[in-house]
């Protein structure tokens, strides 16, 4: 950077310069009409932004929306595939404890526990799940709030007797 050249302000800042170098010149009186033109910029310049930022949530909107059919496809194609990836690990690990054994009733009795295994699994995050549903921490701060108000209430019904 050269010490010697001045650096070039953004062309807002540069009429928000002027606009203030005018009002400083012109005394005391009209400060007030340059701060106004400031807020105004300042105004025009957020809702310049803002719009821009609802203009990318509607195309992300969009291309979300668009993408929903091809989700669900993929999903459905997944379902079988991660089923069968599953029976099948559970057949390597039975085949492992027949070969380990000996005997087959190891590897059928392997095989079911690992079922058992995965549904409890499954069960206990469908339990956590379905209460995260029903918005626990909202509905306890609800309850607080009202029994908040009902002891306030009744404290000062206690002191106004």
């Amino acid at each position: 950077m050269n010490p010697d050249k001045p650096i070039k302000a953004p062309p807002e800042a540069e009429s928000l310069q002027e606009a203030l170098a005018s009002a400083t010149r012109s005394g005391p009186s009209t400060s007030w009409e340059a701060d106004v033109a400031q807020t105004l910029k300042l105004g025009e310049q957020l809702m310049d932004f803002a719009g821009g930022v609802m203009d990318l949530a509607r195309a992300e909107a969009l291309l979300a929306v668009s993408s929903l059919p091809k989700l669900l496809m993929l999903w459905l194609i997944m379902m079988p595939i991660i089923l069968l990836t599953w029976c099948s690990f559970s057949v390597l690990i039975a085949w492992g404890a027949v070969a380990l054994s000996g005997e087959s009733g190891v590897g059928v009795l392997t095989f079911f526990l690992l079922q058992v295994l995965l549904l409890l699994t499954c069960r206990l995050l469908f339990v956590k799940y379905r209460r995260r549903m029903t918005f626990p921490h909202t509905r306890a701060q609800i309850d607080s709030f009202i029994q908040g108000a009902k002891n306030e209430l009744k404290c000062r019904s206690e002191t106004k007797e």
